[in-house]
Formats: C-alpha cells, sequence, structure tokens
C-alpha cells in the first residue's frame, strides 16, 4: 500500500481548523497554539509525501494555510489577552495600595 501523505494532510488540515476556532478563546489559546504547531507539521509531512507520490496537494495546502493562521491568531490573542489581564491585575493593586481608599 503507497502512502501518499493525505492522512496526514487532512490530520494537518483537522487541526488547522481546530486552532482557527481555539484562537478566539481566552486560556484555551494554549491549546490552539499546540494544535496549530502540530497541524503545520502535520500538514508539511503530508503535502511532501503527496508529492512524492504524485497526489494532489490541496488538502495539506488548506491545512497548512490554517494552521499558520491559527497559530498567529492564538499567539496575539495570548499575548494580548495576557497583558491586558497583567495591566488591570497592576492597576487594581496600585489602587489597593494608594491612600484613596
Amino acid at each position: 500500500m503507497q502512502n501518499n501523505g493525505k492522512g496526514l494532510s487532512v490530520a494537518g488540515l483537522v487541526l488547522g481548523i481546530a486552532a482557527t476556532v481555539l484562537a478566539w478563546f481566552y486560556m484555551i489559546n494554549i491549546a490552539a497554539l499546540v494544535c496549530g504547531v502540530v497541524g503545520i507539521i502535520c500538514a508539511v509531512k503530508g503535502k511532501k509525501q503527496a508529492v512524492a507520490a504524485g497526489a494532489p496537494t490541496g488538502i495539506g495546502t488548506a491545512g497548512l494555510v490554517l494552521s499558520i493562521i491559527g497559530t498567529v491568531l492564538a499567539a496575539i490573542g495570548f499575548f494580548s489577552c495576557t497583558l491586558c489581564v497583567l495591566c488591570a491585575a497592576g492597576t487594581a493593586d496600585a489602587i489597593a495600595g494608594s491612600s484613596l481608599w
């Protein structure tokens, strides 16, 4: 049985979709980052196997693109939301330590 990379390409596509969807939720962004990175690896390996077997590479390309988009969105969301939470905690700490209250 010839390995044409379809399984890895589909896995990369599914992980890319999961990363893109999960990237919109705070604290689940970590799971989206993991899904995105694993999706990139699966999509690249599946695409290489498909090229070597002469099979179509559309699913691998779609998985790669979605995995990259999901990873970038998750990274931006995680760091921006974490920064916002840290700023809010710093402000609350400053207010609690001030003489106004």
